[in-house]
C-alpha cells in the first residue's frame, strides 16, 4: 500500500505539505469531505501549513489519556481554534501492560472513589479537558459502559489524575533500524529537505 525503497524505508514524494493541505481546501471547497483534519502535529507545524491565510484544520488527532495529557498541545490547539481527538484514551494496557492506562492502579482507585469504571474515568478526565474521545472495543457491554454514564470527577479527583507520570505509551519502533517514532533522537529524521530547501514533516 505504500512504496518502498529496498532498505524498507517509505518514500515520500517533493510535495510541500502546504501544497497538500490546499488540494484537501479545494476537494472540501468541492463538498467532496465536510472537513479535514491533522493527526500528530504540533502546533508550529500547522501554523506553517496554514501560513498565508488557509484554514485550520477541524481536528488534531493525537495520543492522549492520564498518562499522556497533552496538556501543553491541548492548550496550543484552544490557541489556534483546533480540536483535539483523543486516540488510545483509555491507555491501551492490553498492549502495553497489565499496570498501564485503564488497568493502573491510580485509575482503579479514582473509580472506586467516584462510583466510575476505570474506562468510564478515563473517559471523563478527557471530556473535562474538552478532548474528543472515541474509545475503541469489540465488546457489547464495554462499549455501552463507554457511552452511557454521567460526568463525575470531583476537581481533587481531577488534580490526582493529573500527577499521574507522563509517558507517551504508543511511540512504536516503526523507523528504519527498529528506532522509536517519536523519540528526541529521531526529529531530524522526521523531515525532509526539498528542492526549494523548505524541510516537509514526514508523518
Amino acid at each position: 500500500m505504500f512504496p518502498k525503497d529496498k532498505d524498507g524505508n517509505l518514500l515520500h514524494r517533493d510535495v510541500p505539505l502546504s501544497d497538500t493541505w490546499k488540494a484537501l481546501m479545494q476537494e472540501k471547497k468541492a463538498g467532496k469531505v465536510r472537513s479535514i483534519g491533522v493527526s500528530n502535529f504540533s502546533a508550529q507545524e500547522i501554523k506553517d501549513m496554514t501560513q498565508g491565510g488557509a484554514e485550520m484544520p477541524a481536528v488534531n488527532q493525537v495520543e492522549a489519556h492520564v498518562f499522556w495529557n497533552q496538556e501543553k498541545l491541548r492548550k496550543e490547539m484552544q490557541e489556534l481554534g483546533v480540536a483535539v481527538v483523543a486516540y488510545s484514551p483509555l491507555g491501551n494496557s492490553g498492549f502495553h501492560g497489565e499496570k498501564s492506562g485503564i488497568s493502573s492502579d491510580l485509575v482503579g482507585e479514582v473509580a472506586k472513589e467516584s462510583g466510575l469504571t476505570p474506562a468510564q474515568v478515563m473517559l471523563n478526565y478527557l471530556i473535562n479537558k474538552d478532548f474528543i474521545v472515541i474509545p475503541k472495543s469489540v465488546t457489547p457491554a464495554r462499549i455501552d459502559g463507554n457511552a452511557n454514564w454521567e460526568l463525575k470527577l470531583s476537581d481533587k479527583q481531577m488534580a490526582k489524575l493529573d500527577s499521574a507520570p507522563q509517558k507517551r505509551l504508543t511511540d512504536f519502533p516503526f523507523r528504519p533500524g527498529g528506532k522509536f517514532f517519536f523519540s528526541q533522537e529521531n526529529l531530524k529524521m522526521m523531515t525532509k529537505k526539498l528542492n526549494d530547501g523548505t524541510e516537509m514533516p514526514i508523518l
